[in-house]
């Protein structure tokens, strides 16, 4: 039986080899630490996101010490998962094709974005292949309604929703699907409840987390998506923009011409996918008319039919739809290898304060050169105004006695970590070439000194550059 995908075997396992030779070569990014330190602090959930990934992170933490490829492992095999759903997937519309189904989880591999989610844990690693067994799930139910099939679409929409809160958005295509294909029986059926009351039990965490604090995670989504009340049509064209370049250019539109031909499908598989991708477009097509729209909130459409735009243009002769799919596959995989060697070796002289590793280079350095500074962490404390800075200070400051706090006015999960105040403390603020803050003008001190400062500096060339700044008996933000 192996036999037969050998070559899929062979891809997947030098693909996860590569990812798995990666993850120890760079820190952790902003969101990176900041689900790693959910795994440090295991709850019911948090202010931003709902729990699953942290508790993944917390199941790893039990057998492995925090590190760098502790954190990032979780990911890699998420994502061999997804790509072997992806090819199981196209097996089953595709009359058990093992070569288009290859291709398909290639081409899904070579996108940019979907790659960076197979090296760092996010919420929508986990959506991926959650995504792909909530479509399977439906269409076998809908063909055999059975409690079993119930439970196991009610315990995948749980887990969805402990993943991400966006997970709400596979309801809608369900029922859409269901009501098509006038399966009213599946609706008013009393075997529903076993579906809604597993889901509804998996998600009982995120409810009482909220109902405990105000509602506030459920208060910040929802403020998250929708944004402004003026359109602003810069934000819409801008999404698209950053999509096209951040799932790769010589793949959006194999995505988007999968998406096309699904609309007329026969293949259950196919149109529900249809129906999912559409959901996703019309929400956060929406939501990006009113607020800057991040790229990785549209993965499971480009997930979805980027294998289905190879499976749709894989027997099509034409020159040009062999150039598009395999130029676009191949050219894809070749800038995808090439980023993959430039994260593990940074090769590139890149010139000062351009680097693109910034994120993921130096906070290490910056918070032992903090605590060399401090004499006394009982009365000292480390601080930072920007919390993309405190996420990362916060998790590399973990094996310091010392405390950091993130000192701004935005409510975020930060406060609910902070366990003690920082007010008559000596502050030690650090600023970073990027985030910078007027320490004196904003910030209420006995008086303000100039700390230590640090130089971050990769192949000879300036990454970032770090000032320390006391404030003395802080006592708050200034009006």
């Amino acid at each position: 039986m192996l036999k037969e995908h050998k070559y899929f075997i062979f891809f997947l396992a030098a693909l996860t080899g590569a990812r798995l030779l990666i993850i120890p070569t760079s820190l952790l990014g902003v969101d990176e630490a900041h689900y790693a330190l959910y795994g440090l602090n295991l709850d019911l959930s948090y202010f931003d996101h709902p729990p699953l990934v942290g508790w993944l992170h917390g199941v790893f933490l039990l057998f492995l010490e925090p590190s760098e490829t502790t954190f990032r492992l979780p990911a890699v095999i998420l994502a061999a998962l997804t790509s072997v759903l992806v090819y199981i997937f196209i097996l089953k519309i595709s009359d058990h094709d093992r070569r288009v189904a290859l291709y398909s989880a290639i081409a899904v591999n070579a996108s940019f974005i979907i790659n960076a989610l197979g090296l760092g844990l996010a919420p929508d690693s986990i959506l991926f292949p959650l995504t792909i067994l909530v479509i399977m799930a439906t269409v076998k139910l809908e063909k055999a309604n059975t409690v079993g099939n119930w439970f196991v679409l009610g315990l995948l929409l749980g887990l969805s929703g402990l993943a991400k809160y966006t997970a709400v958005l596979f309801l809608p295509p369900i029922l859409i699907y269901l009501l098509l294909k006038k399966r009213y029986d599946l609706l008013l059926t009393p075997k529903l409840l076993v579906g809604a009351l597993t889901a509804l039990i998996l998600i009982l965490p995120v409810i009482i987390w909220n109902i405990e604090h105000d509602f506030a995670s459920f208060k910040y989504q929802t403020a998250h998506v929708t944004g402004s009340s003026a359109i602003n049509l810069g934000y819409f064209f801008s999404a698209l923009a950053t999509q096209f370049g951040a799932y790769s250019p010589f793949l959006f539109g194999i995505a988007y011409y999968g998406f096309w031909r699904s609309l007329r499908s026969k293949n259950d598989y196919i149109f529900l996918s249809f129906l999912f991708s559409a959901t996703v477009l019309i929400f956060f097509g929406y939501s990006s008319l009113y607020k800057q729209a991040l790229p990785h909130w549209t993965g499971s459409f480009y997930l979805l039919n980027i294998a289905l735009g190879t499976y749709y243009l894989w027997p099509d002769q034409r020159r040009i739809s062999r150039i598009i799919l395999h130029g676009g596959i191949w050219l894809s995989v070749a800038i995808t290898a090439f980023l993959y060697l430039e994260i593990g070796f940074k090769m590139i002289p890149f010139p000062d304060y351009k680097s693109p590793f910034r994120d993921i280079y130096g906070f290490d350095r910056i918070m032992a050169v903090a605590n060399q500074q401090l004499t006394d962490p009982q009365t000292q404390g480390i601080a930072i105004c920007n919390w993309t800075l405190a996420s990362r200070a916060i998790y590399y400051n973990h094996q310091y006695p010392s405390t950091v706090y993130l000192i701004d006015r935005r409510q975020d999960q930060f406060d609910y970590w902070q366990k003690s105040s920082p007010q008559g403390k000596d502050l030690l603020f650090i600023n970073t070439r990027f985030n910078r803050a007027d320490i004196e003008s904003r910030m209420v001190c006995a008086q303000v000194e100039k700390g230590d400062s640090l130089d971050l500096k990769l192949n000879g060339r300036m990454v970032n550059k770090v000032d320390y700044v006391w404030c003395r008996n802080f006592q708050g933000i200034k009006e």
